[in-house]
């Protein structure tokens, strides 16, 4: 996949979690703490709002990259999303087992296809 395709898309998937967490914030928390309300609710949708905030950096950092044209440097910016993904779908794994919260499917399905994409298109860059 080219490297300005496989980068559009890995800045696309921050993006769809961000609108969704600045547009449904309250959903996101119950799914994952069904029993809040009040104070630990507020605190829980804060939260999502600061994550939007953080998806956005990472959104803009992987859509301006698209037109690096050196391919070591390309190599270099997939490395970082591949690993950078690939984390979070481990951290979004962990959570059922190590906090008892339940598992996230889609956002475990969209990064860790995003790091398989992002590796593969560092092996295929000549």
């Amino acid at each position: 996949m080219p490297f300005n395709k496989m980068m559009s898309i890995a800045a696309t998937v921050p993006l769809i979690f961000l609108i969704a967490f600045v547009a449904i914030p309250e959903f996101f928390v119950l799914q994952s703490y069904p029993n809040a309300e009040g104070l630990a609710l507020e605190i829980g949708i804060t939260h999502r709002y600061i994550m939007s905030g953080m998806l956005f950096m990472v959104a803009c950092f992987a859509f301006l990259s698209r037109n690096i044209e050196k391919v070591d440097n390309q190599k270099e910016i997939l490395l970082g999303a591949a690993i950078g993904f690939s984390v979070m779908c481990a951290v979004i794994i962990s959570m059922p087992v190590l906090r008892g919260i339940p598992l996230s499917i889609p956002p475990m399905i969209a990064t860790g296809t995003i790091a398989a994409l992002s590796f593969w298109s560092r092996s295929k860059l000549s």
